[in-house]
């Protein structure tokens, strides 16, 4: 992924939930609509995270005991039990290069 993407993807998601779903704004729309709106900052990051976990280039990882694959597992397991983001972020981190030392 290229910076130029991340932040283009970055910027669509802050647009979509600014303008529709700040208060102030005099936009208003159906509530289909606006919690359909709140689903799109996972849905990209999954559009985001998926291919990093699985692909390594062009192949498929070799999931049961990759490091990102694993991780990801982790970190999913993590926001279940503790709904803290920074929290969860951090211990990801840690978990992450862990089993990205000692599994390569």
């Amino acid at each position: 992924m290229t910076w130029a993407l991340l932040l283009t993807l970055a910027a669509i998601v802050f647009i979509n939930r600014y303008f529709f779903l700040e208060p102030k704004v005099a936009l208003k729309l159906p509530i289909v609509v606006e919690n359909m709106l709140q689903y799109s900052a996972p849905c990209l990051l999954t559009a985001i995270c998926a291919p990093i976990v699985f692909f390594n280039g062009g192949q498929w990882r070799s999931l049961p005991l990759d490091a990102y694959f694993l991780t990801a597992i982790i970190c999913v397991v993590l926001a279940i039990i503790s709904r803290k983001i920074l929290l969860n972020l951090g211990l990801s981190l840690l978990c992450f290069y862990a089993l990205f030392y000692f599994l390569n």
